[in-house]
C-alpha cells in the first residue's frame, strides 16, 4: 500500500472522533511547548534575573567603598566541627579605621574567626560612613538567576503538563459522550430491543 493511500486511509477512518483529532494536536502542540517553551522560559527568566541582579550589584558597589579596618577586640576561635575546624564562621567584632577628614571611626563589623586585636580586615562603608554588607558576588548574581530560570522551567513544565492532563480529561469526557449518543441509535438495532 502506498504511503498516500495509507495517509487518506487514515484521514477517512470512521472511527476517530473530532475529539481524537483535538486531543492529538493539542498533545503535539503541548509538546512542543515541553520540549521549546519550558527551556526558553527558563532561560529567558533567568536571563531577565541576572540582568536586574547585575544592575543591582552595580548600583551598589557604587555606592559602596571599602577601608582597611583594625579589630579592637579579638575575633572568637573557629568551633570544631565534622571536617575539622572550620573556617567559614564570621562573627560581629568592634573595628576602628580612618576616615578622610574626620580622623577615626569606629563601627561593628562581620569578620573570620580567629583574628586577634591589632589584626587588620576589611570592612565596606556606606555613603554615610557605616558598615554595610559588601556587594554581591558575581557567583550569587549567577546562582540565583540559575535559580530562577530553573524555577520557571519547572513551572512551565508542570503548566504544560496540567493542561496536557485537562485537555485529554475534556477529551475522554467528550468521546464518551459521542460514543453513548451513538450506541443509543445503533444499539436498539443490535440488540433487538426498543429504547
Amino acid at each position: 500500500m502506498s504511503p498516500t493511500r495509507r495517509g487518506r486511509r487514515r484521514r477517512a477512518n470512521p472511527l476517530r472522533r473530532r475529539s481524537d483529532v483535538v486531543r492529538a494536536w493539542t498533545t503535539l502542540l503541548l509538546g512542543a511547548c515541553l520540549v521549546f517553551g519550558a527551556p526558553a522560559a527558563g532561560l529567558g527568566a533567568g536571563w531577565s534575573a541576572y540582568v536586574h541582579n547585575k544592575a543591582a550589584a552595580a548600583e551598589q558597589a557604587a555606592s559602596k567603598h571599602r577601608v582597611r579596618a583594625e579589630l579592637t577586640q579579638d575575633s572568637p576561635k573557629a568551633l570544631p566541627s565534622a571536617e575539622g575546624f572550620g573556617g567559614d564562621e564570621k562573627y560581629r567584632v568592634p573595628v576602628r579605621w580612618t576616615a578622610a577628614g574626620t580622623g577615626f571611626r569606629s563601627g561593628v563589623a562581620l569578620v573570620p574567626a580567629g583574628l586577634e586585636r591589632g589584626d587588620h580586615t576589611y570592612v565596606w562603608l556606606d555613603s554615610q560612613g557605616r558598615v554595610t554588607a559588601p556587594p554581591k558576588p558575581d557567583a550569587d548574581i549567577w546562582l540565583a538567576a540559575f535559580a530562577i530560570g530553573a524555577g520557571a522551567a519547572v513551572v512551565s513544565a508542570v503548566a504544560v503538563v496540567i493542561v496536557r492532563l485537562a485537555v485529554r480529561r475534556a477529551a475522554d469526557r467528550h468521546r464518551m459522550a459521542e460514543w453513548e449518543r451513538e450506541w443509543a441509535l445503533v444499539g436498539p438495532k443490535w440488540s433487538g430491543h426498543r429504547a
